[in-house]
């Protein structure tokens, strides 16, 4: 097993990174500094020769003044394709083939600006502008053996480990930028497939809506004024106007549930506890029963997945005490622990029936499902005549893949 990188290393990596992509990014410091780096190790080489200092200081006045033009014509051609943009890049390799032919110190400068070339402009005028600089180097290179044939040449090998370390740190940012592109990619591509599924998620809102929902309405209407038109009790049309009343009504019914469950915008404005309190008084309001609501331990954010759990699993368990059980109060129970969350839905009701306990039926099957998909359990407590009790038990942390976790323990 691989050891652990320290939190310290690890800082400091990070720090390093920061200010190695800083410095790449900037568009004059890292190839000025590269520049006076070469020009200072040129100068401590050969402050004995006057002209010699007095040369490389002018070549390297010339690239100082050849830099901004290059960072400029990158802003204004990233491609590279234009015929000015080519020039410039082409003086640019002569200025470094003349100060590395000068001074082998140069070719710190020139192995920072090479892969400038190969990004920004075509591949055969990036090959073409190799060739000054590669000339230049081995010209330098030449005259220090030839001054020396007896010695090893530790000065020139010194300047060009500070060329390759150059050349390392280039690529070191490069591969940081790329696997910051890739993160940002991923990143969009996974804001417009939720951008996308939140649209249709809308637009079959909208649909719902405006067919089925208003529909049953207007069924409804027609129904009650029916109803004042027609008001002998002794009518035979009563009882079927009633069924039909009824089932207009579930129907309705159904239609708001599933345009609550297409549009959870409680979670999105509120926190769980504020959302389940939502929920918790629109029910009361709607079906006139007392719905009262507890939260124990300390409310903290969980993965969406398993507030939108819990959400449901109350919206269903309060709906089937409506429906079903002929309670007159309701309590909901939000338990807060170290690493789970339990929601309890407690009744006055009449009870389940025998054997329906096991979640056949009385939407019980639909919460067992769900609360399995993101490993949770539901239990039911139930006794004719003594009421119901749902119990949906949920990890409080999903882990990024999709894994519930324990304390480290896959489960």
């Amino acid at each position: 097993m691989a050891k652990a990188e320290s939190p310290k290393s690890s800082g400091v990596t990070q720090v390093m990174e920061r200010v190695l992509r800083r410095l790449l990014e900037h568009p004059y410091a890292f190839p000025m500094t590269a520049l006076g780096l070469s020009l200072v190790t040129s100068l401590a080489r050969r402050w004995d020769a006057p002209d010699r200092v007095l040369e490389l200081v002018m070549w390297s006045a010339a690239m100082a003044g050849w830099l901004p033009l290059w960072v400029g014509r990158g802003k204004r051609d990233p491609g590279g394709r234009t015929a000015l943009t080519i020039v410039i890049a082409l003086v640019g390799s002569l200025l470094q083939g003349r100060l590395v032919a000068l001074e082998m110190g140069f070719a710190i400068l020139a192995l920072t600006l090479m892969p400038q070339y190969f990004i920004r402009l075509p591949f055969p005028v990036a090959v073409i502008s190799i060739l000054p600089p590669a000339i230049g180097s081995e010209y330098s290179h030449r005259l220090e053996v030839l001054a020396n044939p007896d010695g090893f040449p530790w000065g020139i090998a010194l300047l060009r480990g500070l060329a390759l370390l150059a050349i390392g740190v280039t690529f070191k940012v490069m591969a940081i930028q790329i696997e910051e592109r890739k993160r940002l990619q991923k990143s969009l591509a996974s804001a417009e497939r939720k951008a996308g599924m939140l649209e249709e998620r809308q637009r079959l809102a909208r649909e719902i809506h405006d067919t089925l929902a208003q529909g049953f309405a207007s069924i409804l209407l027609h129904f009650e004024r029916a109803e004042q038109v027609d008001e002998r009790s002794e009518s035979p049309a009563r009882p079927h106007l009633a069924l039909a009343r009824s089932v207009a009504r579930e129907g309705l019914e159904e239609a708001r549930r599933m345009l609550a469950a297409l549009r959870p915008e409680v979670l999105e404005q509120r926190a769980l506890p504020e959302a389940v309190g939502r929920v918790c008084e629109d029910w009361s309001h709607r079906f006139g029963l007392a719905a009262n609501l507890s939260i124990t331990g300390t409310p903290g954010p969980l993965h969406p997945d398993i507030e939108l759990a819990v959400l449901r699993a109350v919206q269903e368990a309060l709906t089937n005490v409506a429906r079903h059980s002929g309670a007159k109060t309701a309590a909901v129970t939000l338990s807060y622990m170290e690493d789970l969350i339990v929601l309890d839905v407690q009744d006055d009701g009449r009870g389940l029936p025998p054997g329906s306990e096991t979640g056949r039926g009385y939407g019980l099957t639909g919460m067992r499902e769900r609360a399995e998909r993101v490993g949770g359990s539901l239990s039911v407590e139930s006794a004719p005549g003594e009421g119901t009790t749902i119990s949906i038990t949920l990890p409080a942390v999903l882990s990024s893949t999709g894994e519930v976790t324990f304390e480290g323990v896959r489960a």
